[in-house]
């Protein structure tokens, strides 16, 4: 009971959103601010570089002002999973994962205000093909899993009718017997017939030229599958004219009634700030502008011209689905005549549970940006040269500057006071009415507030209450703050109404209702928004908001865990061989030892919720390895104390937890080793550099040359990711791997040692040997042995490797992974040890 309140205590704080304070100065919601942002000129790249974005040509009339960057990807390819490296920095980067344009937006912010947007735009080429496919389905035990590669491209210019599609299943849950249908076609299926991850691998091949394999996970589940949204659109509706969205492609696997939600903002996480997407100048809000947002078709009539976004999620009564969106592009009406712009210096509310208040104060000698967040119905931008000033009051031995010919308004007040400015803009056509704005200058100026929300649990159960926290809501000025909460939706039939709880500090600090909390009387999902005051009066930002999400179910499936491992033998190629687990092969002490990692395999939940980890270590008196872990892979450390150490883990869904998973593990000091150890070199002999440095020095950060523990049976198939490049190999013997044997508490036999040759047609010339281990040799008590496995190479191997034939044990059409050397093996057992078999197979191109 302990564990479980550990791991909520542990989750509540990893969900806390740390909130940035309010701006100063400005107030009121300001939108078209003095400094520029400059985002770089657009560029053209091949798929797969690195872009680095250049915002340091943004400026500020402001001299010594510090910039700061908020740097965006508006848009990207279907099927994209490029993101920013640093969405802050001056130049982040990103990788254009996919063909396509890509279009990164950048604001930069001078200390008081923010500035206009810059896009940039980045279009991806590809001189190879693509293979495109959805990287991830859940389904249902049972379920025939359809696999479309048909949105693959060719080359830049390419015909894709020439394409050549190659799929094979890679990995299996255990048990498993499934294959594919088809693998040469574009769309192919299998029959998902065991609870696990499956993965696909689609290469697609244009004339001489293949892609890069493209991985596709698959989880069965044997409770229910997760519905799919889909929003329709893009959508294009003439300015004042009804709109009606199309959910109906919306779909579940298992045939569930679906239930709709339907938004102007994006929802996508528990508890998150979003955009509400509705143009500036919109009388609509939040809550009213779609109307029956509960149902497959929606209808909207918008009041402004530009662009809007809806947002769309399903549920199925379990499960919700993950957010689909649609572009609404609102025009004009051809036969409208020019409506005039409006002048303003605040954004419209997008909501309406609460009036804005915004602070007109400004601190005494600081520079105050309020160029005014006008706006035009007819969707004429409002922008520096469409916008005049001038000053109607300043306090005495204020030198207003004359505000004639500028564009955006600023100025730094020296006398406290009033200052009155007023802005008139124009569309190209005619003017707005003028509209003024007067800003109090004072010593210590009162700041707006920023709301923050977290959620105590994302899911509970039907008659348990969910909690939303706003108590990380900050004031710059630490004033006390007043909490607005308001109940955005909740789901069909439910009668719900929100409750509050007060929050006590450590400092004795009581925040009243810092907390609502809402008794879920039906299943789906309650969204909650939050807004805050300050003791002025004076609210936060309500042109975005702030909001907390819950998923409500009638009934839970409890998740599961199929094992637990200090191995990653779970995964098909690279593994550790760090099965120390038993009492014949413990864990030796050394300093320059690899941690324990600690691995879940198969955490899987049926009703797909989101799952929480928690792992607890028993160990001997005097370790401090860690104690507790809330990763999915837990990092132990290196055990330094003698003894039996046992991990345990269990996996929640926030409402019910898995059976516990143990595993023990004993550690020894060198000299107390039971049984043969076999320790891998990753030595400088070898050739194998990618060996030595990578596969031991990337997971552990530790030097390549250091000798690594490694278990028996030991199995090691490398793939392409570390291979023998064939650059290497010069004529005659290489040694690829260096191995160790230490014979503690007896004498060991070594029996059946074998190389086996490449089996490619062209790879006659390659042969293997071991060097320093014979057949029948003995290892004798405290005895070392080293020895070698050995690649004999002919001279130019590059050149031969470059026309060897294909594998012939592959069926006609499957993925090649293009290991030259496959079939090559280097085997041996022990033969006091049955089951300890030793076996490595070389990758080479």
């Amino acid at each position: 009971m302990q564990c479980l309140k550990t791991l909520c205590a542990l989750l509540c704080a990893s969900l806390l959103l740390a909130a940035c304070g309010g701006g100063g100065g400005g107030g009121g919601g300001d939108s078209t601010p003095r400094p520029i942002a400059n985002a770089g000129p657009d560029q053209t790249v091949e798929m797969g570089t690195t872009v680095t974005l250049d915002g340091t040509q943004s400026s500020s009339p402001t001299d010594g002002a510090t910039l700061s960057y908020t740097w965006s990807l508006a848009s990207k390819p279907v099927g994209s999973t490029a993101a920013l490296s640093d969405e802050a920095g001056a130049q982040p980067t990103f990788v254009t994962d996919l063909p396509g344009t890509y279009e990164a937006d950048l604001v930069v912010n001078d200390g008081t205000a923010d500035s206009g947007h810059d896009a940039v735009i980045i279009t991806a080429t590809n001189p190879d093909p693509v293979a495109i496919a959805e990287t991830e389905h859940h389904v249902l035990i049972g379920t025939t899993v359809m696999l479309d590669g048909n949105s693959s491209v060719p080359p830049t210019g390419g015909d894709a009718a020439q394409l050549i599609y190659n799929w094979h299943l890679q990995d299996l849950p255990t048990g498993s017997t499934a294959s594919l249908a088809q693998t040469g076609t574009g769309l192919t299926s299998f029959y998902a017939d065991v609870a696990g991850t499956y993965t696909a691998i689609l290469t697609v091949s244009y004339q001489e030229k293949t892609s890069a394999p493209l991985t596709v996970t698959i989880v069965a589940g044997n409770a229910n599958s997760k519905p799919m949204a889909d929003a329709g659109g893009p959508y294009t509706i003439e300015r004042g004219q009804t709109l009606t969205l199309d959910g109906t492609g919306s779909s579940d696997a298992d045939n569930d009634q679906l239930s709709y939600r339907w938004y102007l903002m994006s929802p996508g996480n528990d508890a998150a700030p979003a955009a509400i997407w509705i143009p500036n100048g919109s009388e609509l809000t939040l809550d009213n502008g779609l109307q029956g947002h509960d149902t497959a078709s929606p209808t909207l009539t918008p009041d402004v011209a530009g662009t809007w976004t809806a947002y769309l999620v399903v549920h199925d009564g379990t499960s919700i689905s993950n957010l689909s969106s649609a572009s609404i592009t609102v025009t004009k009406p051809e036969s409208a005549e020019n409506t005039p712009p409006v002048a303003s210096f605040y954004s419209k509310p997008r909501v309406g549970f609460i009036a804005p208040v915004p602070t007109d104060e400004v601190e005494l000698g600081g520079t105050v940006w309020s160029s005014g967040s006008s706006y035009d119905i007819d969707g004429t931008n409002i922008g520096s040269s469409n916008r005049r000033y001038q000053w109607i009051s300043t306090p005495a031995g204020y030198d207003a500057e004359d505000l004639t010919g500028k564009g955006s308004f600023s100025f730094t007040p020296t006398v406290e006071g009033q200052y009155t400015v007023e802005m008139t803009v124009n569309d190209g056509e005619v003017d707005s009415e003028p509209v003024r704005r007067t800003f109090i200058a004072r010593t210590g100026a009162n700041r707006a507030p920023t709301p923050s929300i977290s959620v105590d649990s994302q899911t509970i159960l039907v008659g348990q209450t969910g909690w939303f926290d706003g108590s990380g809501s900050t004031d710059p000025d630490d004033n006390a703050l007043t909490y607005h909460w308001h109940l955005l939706d909740k789901p069909d039939g439910s009668t719900a109404q929100l409750r509050y709880q007060n929050v006590t500090r450590t400092d004795g600090t009581v925040l009243n209702n810092a907390r609502a909390g809402i008794v879920a009387d039906q299943a789906g999902v309650y969204i909650v928004i939050l807004a805050v005051t300050d003791s002025h009066g004076v609210t936060s930002n309500l042109t975005s908001t702030y909001y907390g999400r819950i998923l409500v179910k009638s009934q839970n499936n409890p998740p599961v865990i199929d094992s637990i491992s200090n191995d990653n033998d779970h995964l098909v190629n690279r593994r550790r061989n760090t099965h120390f687990n038993d009492a014949d092969q413990p864990y030796v002490i050394d300093d320059g030892s690899e941690p324990v990692l600690l691995y879940t395999q198969n955490a899987v939940d049926p009703d797909l919720d989101t799952l929480y980890y928690l792992w607890t270590l028993q160990q001997p008196a005097g370790s401090e390895l860690p104690d507790a872990s809330v990763d999915a892979t837990f990092t132990a450390g290196k055990p330094l104390v003698a003894g039996t150490y046992t991990a345990t883990a269990i996996v929640s869904d926030g409402i019910d937890t898995s059976e516990p998973h143990s595993l023990n593990f004993n550690a020894v000091q060198r000299a107390d080793y039971p049984s043969l150890l076999l320790e891998d070199y990753h030595s400088a002999g070898e050739i194998n550099s990618w060996d030595r440095v990578t596969q031991s020095g990337f997971a552990t950060g530790m030097p390549g040359d250091a000798p690594r523990q490694r278990a028996f049976p030991y199995w090691d198939h490398a793939d392409n990711s570390f291979p023998i490049t064939a650059f290497q190999l010069v004529e005659g013997d290489n040694a690829i791997k260096n191995y160790r044997l230490t014979a503690f508490g007896g004498n060991y036999t070594i029996i059946k040692v074998h190389a086996s040759a490449p089996r490619r047609s062209g790879t006659e010339a390659f042969s293997g040997k071991f060097s320093g281990l014979t057949e029948g040799q003995v290892i004798r008590r405290g005895e070392s042995i080293d020895f070698s496995l050995i690649l004999t190479a002919p001279a130019n191997a590059d050149e031969v490797m470059r026309d060897v034939g294909p594998d012939p044990e592959l069926p006609e059409g499957a993925y090649d992974p293009g290991n030259a050397l496959i079939g090559m093996t280097y085997t041996f057992e022990i033969a006091e040890k049955p089951g300890w078999t030793f076996e490595y197979a070389p990758a080479s191109y």
